[in-house]
């Protein structure tokens, strides 16, 4: 070990420790998140910059506008220059006796208090008498003629319409009582929100209602959320995320002058310096909001420091040293999996009864009852995770070990089948194995069902998950193969698709293939190089024979043309003998026609190797095949063959070496000219097809044509099988040769005795 580097089991250690210290930062940001009030709104309500944006505050403000209102209203009606006017009319009733008495607000408290009714500290009526004078017979109680603190009142029943001087005097009594309330809450004690409610009569005299007499409208506008509302507008001025929805309603309703001079505006300290319920809201907001975010950061990073410490110590199990590959298996690393699967089952069931009997009982110590079921549930999910986590590791080091396969049952069985299974032909192979994956594919489908429907009998609600999880991954496998049996017959078609267009040298990479598909793909790479070595022998071959054919012709030539000149020598002496004469004429003869072999020899060798120097130009085929039949009209004359051709009156321009062009045409005349039946006719045709010009020229032979049209290009070969004529074999080759050296096509037909030749060159232009 290095100077300064961990142990391995140090590592290890290190790695798990802060993995459970992760999982409780995880479970404690849970924890966090779910008693939170705002649990279940999701991450959006953590937008909201501030208390004053959100619904609370909204509905709140709603209630304190009809709270200002009610001021409005009870001010008018209790109050003469700021203070109680105890005159004031309250309600008027008639007796049963036929006279009707209006009561103020002095005779209201007065009877109120004579019957033992009170407000306490918070201006809600206490006290009365144990027997109240309430009665339900309308017919003793007084009639209700009206209420000047309820003016609108409806009465739904005809029973409604009457009540006691008792409950009239306490419903007085709470009105005074709400009051006092509301100056108390706006008035005479600070608060963050601040009022002005205006209202001209026809006088244009103004009825101001204000907790801010010292604000001007500015100053309300500048709190930090204000709202303004016009009586001659149909617009709000507000700066508001929700407007509330009572405020233009109760700013009509209280509207005693019928005109559309008024306005309200309503002014929010978002600062909250005086305590009040906005401020008791904004610090709950803020505190609830810091809690949310603050076990959202944990839960965040909990689960990121789980999957990197995962990581770290799924790299490391197994492992003893850094360095080493060697995989340390513990003993129940040993028992085969199906065992582990068992076992694996059995812990979790154990942890749904110990979760069920035994942690509650053992968690009321330090839990409070109100939080048992969470915390039952949280330790519950915490053991069933340390239960899994065990054993992926422990599947994990049987994985590194490639021990999972061999500790397996079903691989033991396997490993015995499979020698006899690959002994038969491919087809009895794939039907085992596709029989096979049915059969596990359904085993699992019904295992997945059945622990379904058993979920909540076993206690184990997601223990399904596993025999789906193991069919899906069966199912990515047996795609993975078949994806990879595709790709490997891909390549290997394109392997052959290649090597059947001449590319021998191309090789299949069979890098990742399976056994079988490697010794094809070896062997096809063997047949391309086999195939590669033939046609470079091939090539040599050709290559050495050409320079054999160039060499001795070569060589020929030079004795050649001393027997020519020597025979050329004696017939210019004059030999009287007529026998020496007809030899000299032999010798003469047939060293000339040994030059001609000589020489077709040599531009037969010339062509088919390419060994040539083309000068391409534009050339009128239609004037060729003109020149042409005029240059052997009279020699076809002299074996009375008939020249018949059918040539278009325009030009046709093709792109071809002139002097090769007409070493073609003239060897297909001189063909015609040779093995031509005597007394029959040649036809000669130049049509344009397709953008392609073809010249045709036709006869029948003088002997039977008992050989293959593709033959007769070959050299040496000739339709003459008597070889009874003068020709050498080589002029089909070399017409051949030459036109596809100028990017031509040549093609003969053999029909019979019919012998048909066709060259054809693109049109330019």
């Amino acid at each position: 070990m290095k100077t300064g580097t961990w142990p391995m089991a140090l590592k290890k250690q290190t790695a798990l420790l802060l993995h459970l210290l992760f999982l409780c930062l995880f479970f404690a940001g849970i924890t966090l998140m779910m008693f939170n009030e705002h649990y279940g709104r999701g991450l959006g309500w953590i937008r909201e910059e501030s208390y004053a944006d959100t619904l609370p505050f909204t509905e709140q403000l709603e209630s304190d506008v009809e709270t200002i209102f009610h001021y409005v209203q009870y001010k008018d009606l209790l109050e003469i220059d700021g203070e109680i006017d105890y005159e004031a009319s309250m309600f008027c009733v008639t007796h049963s006796s036929g006279n009707t008495k209006i009561y103020s607000l002095g005779e209201a408290v007065s009877y109120a208090r004579r019957l033992g009714y009170y407000l306490n500290d918070s201006y809600e009526v206490a006290g009365g008498p144990e027997i109240h004078e309430w009665d339900s017979n309308p017919t003793s109680n007084p009639l209700i003629e009206w209420k000047a603190y309820n003016p609108n009142e409806v009465y739904r029943e005809p029973g409604d319409a009457f009540a006691t001087i008792e409950e009239l005097s306490v419903q007085v009594l709470e009105v005074l009582g709400e009051y006092y309330r509301i100056r108390e809450n706006f008035i005479d004690q600070p608060s963050n929100l601040y009022f002005r409610v205006s209202y001209f009569d026809d006088e244009e005299e103004e009825h101001l209602y204000t907790n801010a007499e010292n604000l001007s409208a500015e100053d309300l506008s500048r709190m930090g959320r204000y709202l303004f509302i016009s009586g001659n507008s149909i617009f709000v001025d507000s700066n508001l995320k929700y407007i509330p929805s009572n405020i233009t309603s109760e700013l009509s309703t209280h509207n005693q002058y019928n005109n559309d001079n008024y306005y309200i505006l309503l002014g929010v300290d978002i600062n909250y310096p005086n305590h009040d319920p906005y401020s008791v809201a904004n610090a709950a907001y803020t505190k609830v909001r810091t809690e949310y975010i603050g076990g959202a950061l944990l839960l965040g990073i909990g689960l990121l420091g789980m999957l990197i410490t995962l990581i770290i110590m799924a790299a490391l199990t197994g492992h003893t040293d850094v360095s080493s590959q060697d995989i340390r298996l513990h003993h129940f690393d040993y028992l085969p999996v199906e065992l582990l699967a068992v076992l694996l089952f059995l812990l979790l069931r154990a942890n749904e009864v110990f979760a069920q009997n035994g942690l509650p009982r053992i968690l009321r110590f330090v839990v409070s009852p109100d939080n048992i079921h969470y915390a039952v549930r949280a330790a519950k999910e915490i053991l069933r995770y340390l239960i899994c986590l065990c054993a992926a590791l422990c599947l994990l080091r049987n994985y590194k070990a490639k021990n999972i396969w061999k500790s397996c049952l079903a691989g033991r069985c396997l490993n015995r089948i499979l020698p006899a299974v690959y002994g038969y032909p491919a087809p009895g192979r794939f039907t085992f194995f596709f029989i096979a994956y049915l059969a596990a594919s359904g085993l699992l489908a019904l295992s997945g069902v059945y622990l379904y429907q058993q979920r909540t009998a076993l206690n184990v609600p997601y223990l399904y998950l596993i025999p789906v999880a193991v069919l899906a991954v069966l199912q990515i496998w047996v795609f993975l193969l078949l994806y990879r049996s595709q790709a490997e017959s891909a390549k290997i078609s394109r392997g052959i698709f290649q090597m059947s267009q001449g590319d021998t040298a191309y090789k299949i990479d069979a890098s990742g293939f399976s056994p079988d598909a490697a010794k094809v793909s070896q062997a096809l790479n063997n047949l391309g190089d086999g195939l590669e070595t033939a046609l470079q022998e091939k090539v040599k071959s050709e290559r050495l024979k050409a320079d054999l054919i160039t060499n001795v012709s070569h060589d020929i030539k030079t004795p050649l043309t001393s027997i020519i000149n020597y025979v050329d020598l004696l017939k210019r002496e004059h030999i009287q003998d007529e026998k020496i004469q007809g030899y000299l004429d032999v010798l003469d003869q047939k060293s000339q026609r040994l030059k001609t072999l000589t020489e077709d020899l040599v531009e037969a060798s010339k062509a088919s190797s390419g060994n040539l120097k083309l000068e391409i130009s534009d050339i009128d085929l239609v004037e060729l095949i003109h020149q042409s039949n005029g240059e052997f009209e009279e020699r076809f004359a002299l074996r009375h063959l008939e020249l018949i051709s059918h040539l278009p009156s325009e030009s046709i321009l093709i792109a071809a070496d002139g002097r090769r062009l007409w070493r073609v045409i003239e060897n297909l005349y001189n063909n015609a000219f040779k093995y031509a039946m005597e007394n029959s006719r040649v036809y000669v045709d130049v049509e344009k097809r397709d953008g392609f010009a073809y010249f045709t020229i036709k006869n029948v032979s003088a002997n039977p044509l008992n050989i293959n049209a593709d033959e007769l290009t070959e050299r040496f070969v000739r339709g003459d099988v008597a070889r009874t004529t003068e020709g050498s074999g080589l002029g089909l080759s070399i017409a051949k040769s030459l036109t596809q050296l100028q990017n031509g096509s040549f093609d003969l037909y053999i029909d019979g005795d019919l012998f048909k030749a066709q060259v054809g060159f693109e049109v330019r232009g």
